[in-house]
């Protein structure tokens, strides 16, 4: 019987890993690292913690959003807080498997 549920487990286990999705947020700004990024589902009314942690995001890098959601099935929020808090929101934004979304100054709220 334990087998059995270590099976089904270690099948639910890769499904899930197949099942996961990609695209990646870069940052263009030039000048301004990045201390928050939120990303949610646009159906959600939370943006939960930032997937930064402790870490920043400083011009020029990219970090990968992995999510168990097929990217182009849904809308997504982001927002990015720079290091002087200003803000960069997409509402409702669309993004392809593997899509890299740049964040520039023209996008600053």
């Amino acid at each position: 019987m334990k087998k059995l549920i270590l099976i089904f487990l270690l099948i639910g286990l890769t499904a899930a890993f197949a099942l996961a999705d990609q695209f990646f947020i870069e940052n263009g700004t030039g000048s301004y690292s990045f201390i928050f990024v939120y990303v949610s589902d646009s159906r959600s009314d939370e943006w939960g913690t930032s997937l930064l942690g402790v870490n920043v995001l400083r011009p020029g890098q990219r970090m990968q959003v992995t999510t168990t959601i097929p990217v182009g099935n849904t809308t997504w929020n982001i927002m990015v807080v720079d290091e002087d808090n200003d803000t960069y929101t997409f509402w409702r934004r669309t993004v392809r498997s593997n899509e890299v979304v740049r964040v520039t100054l023209d996008d600053l709220d």
